[in-house]
């Protein structure tokens, strides 16, 4: 069924194989047993992590990893992005084992507690040179693995034609639907989210990749007008697509970098941004945890544990994550409404299911009164009117 799905996508692109070729392909995967992810909801947070960043005796340790985020995040964080994965070479064994196999068994401890993305990036200089099958079956191996989300970088395909992009997308789209009907393909597109156009209709979710640069600006100014102005610009996608939300991302340097002497309150206003935002929203391990380079996991809970600032930071993010993982308007599909009445305040009205959420967050070292009505969702406390200090943030049901 699925080779009738997708023959007049790949019959619109060069390539050389056969009918045989695809459905010997799809033939080879279909006694795989799949499993399938969760519909993505309020509950879905991703935490991007790389690979290699806990270490036991100076070495990346998937275990060591693996209980670390067990026992500290599990219960918070839905979904593992994890990045600098591939290649993957072959721990040391007494008899040759495919990586391949091997990578398999060390990721398959992750699946028990968490969802798992990964990135797909072939190496593309021109249309000719892509080899449509073996890519294909990359991007199916990576689901094998365990992936219930994938991300596809538009710019990965260098050389290639954009209507060929869009069709090799839009073919990886229906593979992973057909596999896992819950799974989301992330579109990474880095121009003016204006502009991407048809490439929404071949994603699930499109990368936001100016939300850090506004929200960056929006706390160094003082002034959230350019940010809510960004945000009002946005349409939502269309009927069960959504948005990638992200602070930081593997390929760039942590936010909380690009500001100067970030205060913990300012890192927590701008997660509470990051939240209130139609989306999947995406935390950097490296902001979350407070690392930079591969740590040994002992070090890193000591250091958690003694060092106040990045425990106020780890233990306030998480707080937001906890809340928000309970209410239906934080669904990544409920509606949206920016209200730009104060300029000093990033306020978003969140609407699903009955429910409405008035999301406000200060960007400014001033004192702000707001006069709104409803229950707060951090204290359970009524409120008629609130006080948020520099760079403080309140999350209203009403």
């Amino acid at each position: 069924m699925l080779w009738e799905t997708v023959e007049p996508i790949i019959n619109r692109l060069e390539d050389d194989h056969t009918a045989e070729d695809w459905q010997e392909l799809f033939g080879k995967w279909d006694g795989h047993h799949w499993h399938d992810g969760e519909k993505v909801s309020e509950k879905t947070s991703i935490l991007i992590m790389d690979a290699n960043a806990v270490t036991t005796d100076g070495h990346p340790d998937l275990d060591a990893l693996h209980e670390l985020l067990k026992k500290h995040v599990q219960a918070s964080i839905s979904d593992l992005y994890l990045v600098s994965l591939f290649p993957y070479a072959a721990k040391p064994t007494d008899t040759a084992v495919n990586p391949r196999i091997r990578l398999y068994e060390d990721l398959g401890r992750f699946t028990h507690e968490f969802e798992l993305m990964y990135d797909t990036e072939p190496d593309v200089y021109n249309e000719l040179q892509f080899n449509l099958l073996e890519e294909t079956d990359a991007f199916i191996e990576r689901l094998a693995q365990g992936a219930t989300k994938l991300r596809v970088h538009v710019q990965s395909f260098r050389g290639m034609p954009e209507e060929s992009i869009k069709r090799v997308i839009e073919l990886w789209h229906a593979v992973l639907h057909h596999y896992k009907p819950h799974g989301q393909l992330v579109l990474a597109y880095e121009g003016d989210v204006q502009d991407i156009g048809s490439y929404v209709n071949v994603a699930d979710a499109i990368c936001h990749f100016d939300l850090a640069s506004h929200t960056m600006l929006a706390l160094a100014q003082g002034d959230a007008k350019r940010l809510s102005d960004w945000a009002k610009r946005i349409e939502a996608p269309g009927f069960g697509k959504t948005y990638f939300n992200f602070l930081s991302i593997h390929e760039r340097d942590p936010f909380e970098k690009n500001l100067i002497e970030p205060s913990v309150d300012m890192i927590l206003a701008a997660h509470s941004i990051l939240f209130s935002l139609q989306g999947i929203p995406a935390v950097d391990y490296r902001t979350l945890l407070g690392i930079s380079s591969p740590i040994d996991r002992d070090a890193l809970i000591h250091e958690l544990k003694t060092d106040p600032y990045r425990l106020q930071v780890f233990s306030g993010i998480i707080s937001q994550l906890n809340v928000k993982r309970t209410h239906p308007a934080f669904s990544p599909y409920a509606e949206q409404r920016i209200d730009t009445s104060d300029k000093r305040v990033f306020t978003v009205e969140r609407k699903s299911e009955g429910e409405t959420l008035m999301l406000y967050t200060n960007v400014s070292e001033e004192s702000v009164t707001i006069r709104t009505r409803g229950t707060n969702l951090f204290t359970g406390e009524p409120v008629e009117t609130i006080e948020l200090g520099a760079y403080g943030y309140a999350w209203i049901k009403r």
